[in-house]
């Protein structure tokens, strides 16, 4: 009888686990529930048999809108956790394994960069990510039933803002840029091996003049401790590099004298980290007589690779250096007291209050100097 009764209990754990999975599924089909107030003329969105949207409206503002709702239907779950990894705001609801990530995201500063440029975008672009958020929101608003992963970890979504949409622009970039945990390991080997050694592990490119300047011996000059080249060096475990210099993706353009259309051919294969998710979200959009198909950010409104019926484009990225490190020199009877070109340098304190899962809320103070 007891064996009856775990088999019973089993089937009906997994029936409700599939029937939640049912619920929590987007609506594709129907008249969705949309303030009438948010748009300007009626919104269609067709799905593909693969579930790619094609959004037709009556404005590219309507569509920006649009495009948040479907990004907030089909990957609300990506976006939350966009959100708070631009936020620094993952052990609120990982636990205390995420706080090192906390740290070092609030120290970068992705938030308060994100401000400041958003500040000084122009009033159509922000307009633009405010509709976009405006859908991401109304979406979560619609959604009777959560995606699991939020029932699993206990925790709702949080309300997505324009500026989230710029973080998120400054994550990829900060990403794709990649070198500066390069220049964390250079300073590491710089501290046993010579310049020569050094190239021999990390090779400079050979279409450039390798340095002929001793940097391992300017690293030594500095009298780094162990201990603080171990600190600095275990940051870039928390965000490994993605690949070794020089590597990227690629862009291919074939001239219309090449093609039996005779119109030219763009071939772009960028490529990124594997991820379930997928980092990109295939949409089409059918607005103010522009025809526009490719791929999407989720966290992003805008077509990032892709084309419309006059132009098509891409991007490449070939890991350059875009990065740089500075070793600053505090004055030991200030602290925010920081060495400049021109002498001793004001620091600006901002002080972060990290919110932990199960504990307490943990205090960081971050210095920004005027190199960051």
């Amino acid at each position: 009888m007891s064996g009856l009764i775990v088999v019973t209990g089993l089937i009906v754990v997994v029936l409700a686990l599939v029937a939640y999975g049912v619920a929590s599924q987007p609506r594709t089909s129907g008249t969705l529930g949309v303030d009438a107030r948010v748009l300007s003329a009626p919104l269609k969105i067709d799905r593909s048999p693969d579930g790619i949207p094609t959004v037709h409206a009556g404005s590219l503002d309507d569509a920006w809108f649009a495009i948040g709702y479907v990004h907030g239907q089909d990957r609300l779950w990506q976006l939350e956790m966009n959100r708070r990894i631009e936020r620094g705001q993952l052990a609120e609801v990982l636990g205390p394994a995420a706080l090192d990530t906390d740290r070092f995201l609030r120290t970068l500063g992705v938030a308060r960069a994100a401000a400041q440029q958003y500040a000084r975008l122009d009033s159509k672009t922000q307009h633009a990510l405010q509709r976009y958020a405006d859908g991401v929101n109304a979406a979560v608003a619609a959604t009777k039933v959560l995606p699991p992963e939020f029932l699993m970890l206990g925790f709702k979504p949080g309300k997505w803002e324009p500026v989230d949409s710029v973080a998120w622009s400054i994550m990829m970039a900060w990403d794709l840029g990649g070198n500066w945990s390069t220049e964390l390991l250079r300073m590491q080997l710089s501290q046993t091996f010579d310049t020569r050694q050094i190239d021999e592990i990390l090779p400079p490119l050979s279409a450039l003049p390798a340095p002929v300047r001793d940097y391992g011996a300017l690293y030594r000059s500095l009298g780094l401790t162990t201990a603080q080249i171990d600190s600095a060096s275990h940051v870039a475990t928390l965000f490994p590099d993605i690949g070794s210099g020089g590597l990227g993706s690629n862009n291919w353009v074939l001239a219309g004298s090449r093609t039996a259309s005779g119109k030219p051919l763009l071939a772009n294969d960028p490529h990124l980290g594997l991820a379930a998710p997928s980092i990109w979200y295939l949409a089409r959009i059918d607005a103010e007589g522009l025809e526009l198909q490719g791929a999407t950010l989720p966290g992003m409104p805008f077509i990032v690779l892709g084309r419309n019926q006059y132009v098509a484009w891409g991007f490449t990225n070939t890991n350059p250096d875009v990065q740089d490190l500075y070793l600053e020199r505090f004055n030991p009877a200030d602290p925010n007291a920081v060495l400049g070109p021109r002498g001793m340098e004001s620091a600006r304190l901002v002080l972060e209050t990290i919110k932990v899962k199960g504990r307490p809320d943990q205090a960081l103070n971050v210095r920004e100097t005027p190199r960051g």
